[in-house]
C-alpha cells in the first residue's frame, strides 16, 4: 500500500513525458517486492499459471516472437521465480538471525 505513495514522492510523473510514468511504476513495483506477501504472490502466480511470461511491466515490443498463450515449461517457470524465491529465503534467514542474536544477548537467570 505504501509503495505507490513512496514512488510518487521519489519519481513524480511528468504529464508530457510518458517514460516517467513507467519509471514510477518500476519503482513502486520494486518497493512492493520488499514485502514477503508480494514475493510469495508472484512466485505462486508464475508456478500455478504457466502462461505467465513476466512478473512486472512488459511492453508489446518485448512480446514479438513469443507464442501467446503457450505455457512455459516447469524449468522456465522456476527460472522466472528464482529472484522471488531467493528473496524469501534471504529474508527468513535475516529475521531468524536477528531474533537469535537478540535472544542470546538477553540475560536469563533461573
Amino acid at each position: 500500500m505504501i509503495g505507490p505513495l513512496v514512488a510518487g514522492t521519489i519519481a513524480p510523473v511528468d504529464p508530457f513525458d510518458p517514460t516517467t510514468a513507467v519509471h514510477q511504476a518500476e519503482i513502486a513495483h520494486a518497493i512492493a517486492r520488499l514485502s514477503p506477501n508480494t514475493l510469495f504472490g508472484e512466485a505462486t502466480l508464475a508456478l500455478l499459471n504457466p502462461s505467465t511470461r513476466a512478473l512486472g511491466l512488459i511492453f508489446v515490443s518485448q512480446l514479438q516472437g513469443a507464442l501467446l498463450g503457450a505455457p512455459l515449461p516447469f524449468d522456465q517457470s522456476i527460472l522466472l521465480i528464482w529472484p522471488q524465491f531467493s528473496g524469501l529465503i534471504a529474508a527468513m534467514l535475516l529475521v531468524y538471525t536477528i531474533a537469535y542474536v537478540v535472544f542470546q544477548r538477553q540475560e536469563i537467570r533461573a
